[in-house]
């Protein structure tokens, strides 16, 4: 059992993935806006994941056909963000 600390407000949202190489990847999404990434093994935080200008509600993941993984976010700031987690890079934002 692991607490993982880093957020400065509640967690509403966590999802978990399998990396490619098999690794477990916990997802943590916040009311302080930011989506972070655990390696629940070693408890340590690989990625910071920032863009959202309000709560972060839902976090998800899913794999693409090439085999990426891609976390997938949704906040009150009425976006739908898709994220690269392994690069810690924004992808794409949808509205609407």
């Amino acid at each position: 059992l692991a607490t993982l600390k880093g957020h400065t407000y509640d967690v509403n949202a966590v999802a978990s993935y399998t990396t490619q190489a098999g690794a477990a990847r916990v997802v943590s999404g916040s009311r302080d806006g930011i989506i972070r990434v655990w390696d629940p093994d070693t408890q340590r935080l690989l990625a910071t994941l920032e863009g959202h200008t309000s709560n972060v509600n839902a976090v998800a993941s899913y794999t693409t056909q090439a085999g990426a993984v891609r976390v997938v976010s949704g906040s009150d700031d009425k976006t739908i963000k898709i994220w690269d987690p392994d690069a810690q890079r924004l992808l794409a934002t949808l509205k609407g």
